[in-house]
């Protein structure tokens, strides 16, 4: 079993955070050994939810065609041992498919099968930044279709003190983000399934008590946000990492930071989370390994 390749709970952290560090280009998107099963799920929610991790209006074309674009340079240029690219077909070396431009009406789309990340566009308009197109596979408890044409604002509405901690600081540093600068921030959550793919019905699954904590799973959202140069919109990617809670027993540091930042959760984010349900077994839990580590 590896251990979490992030982990955003460190020093108990977890509350309303913006927590953006800028990063080297060439860190910008992540592939690993979890990549040609994540596409073919990717695929699949786009055979059978289409209309539930997909939005790709018309008149977003040439933003699409901008971040396909953007992808495809990203590939070519830092990870050409995995990619074979050229101007009229993709070519994915680790799943043996070759995709033709032309049979990808939306450029979103066929950019969303290059990476594992999930990829939202926010467009400016008038002052605020608004969902103009999105390919969204692993939601975490929220709806594509709610939040389609939303400004940032709105799309966090139901974030616990999104509006009066951070609201405001998030909607200058859309404005004000160079067109030549990338920024990562995470977030993290526990829930009861490893899947990607969690709409926001979900959110019912794990509101029981009875739930055994070494079957619970850590979440962590890898955010990052970047200008596109010529339409000056924003993309921002979201990577979703899980792993089985039972990865960070090895770590009494670890177990510990966990059991920090869950206890430093205010009220309505525990809610928010739906960790409030299981809090007490989960943190008698994890006190108990820790003390056996």
């Amino acid at each position: 079993m590896n251990f979490p390749i992030h982990q955003p709970y460190k020093d108990g952290k977890g509350g309303v955070d913006i927590g953006l560090k800028p990063i080297q280009k060439e860190s910008w998107l992540e592939i690993d050994g979890l990549f040609s099963a994540e596409i073919a799920e990717k695929k699949k929610l786009l055979k059978n939810k289409r209309s539930d991790v997909l939005i790709t209006p018309s008149s977003s074309f040439s933003i699409q065609k901008e971040v396909l674009t953007t992808i495809l340079e990203h590939l070519q240029l830092f990870h050409a041992n995995l990619f074979n690219i050229n101007n009229e077909t993709v070519e994915i070396i680790k799943t043996k498919e070759i995709y033709n431009h032309q049979k990808f009406p939306n450029p979103l789309e066929l950019a969303s099968l290059l990476v594992q990340e999930d990829l939202i566009i926010m467009k400016q308009i008038e002052e605020d930044y608004h969902l103009e197109s999105a390919s969204l596979c692993a939601p975490t408890r929220w709806s594509l279709q709610d939040k389609y044409r939303e400004s940032l604002s709105k799309i966090h509405k139901e974030v616990p003190g999104y509006e009066q901690k951070i609201g405001k600081r998030v909607d200058s540093i859309f404005s004000n983000l160079p067109d030549d600068k990338i920024f990562e921030r995470f977030n993290w959550s526990i829930f009861d399934s490893p899947e990607l793919f969690q709409p926001i019905n979900s959110k019912t699954l794990v509101e029981i008590q009875d739930l055994r904590p070494q079957e619970l799973f850590i979440r962590v959202e890898r955010q990052t946000i970047r200008r596109l140069e010529q339409s000056k919109s924003v993309l921002f990617t979201v990577r979703v990492h899980v792993d089985p809670i039972t990865a960070i027993l090895d770590s009494k540091r670890s177990i510990e930071d966990l059991i920090t930042a869950i206890s430093n959760l205010d009220l309505d984010m525990k809610n928010y989370k739906v960790i409030t349900p299981f809090e007490e077994n989960l943190i008698n839990w994890l006190k108990s390994k820790a003390i056996n580590e």
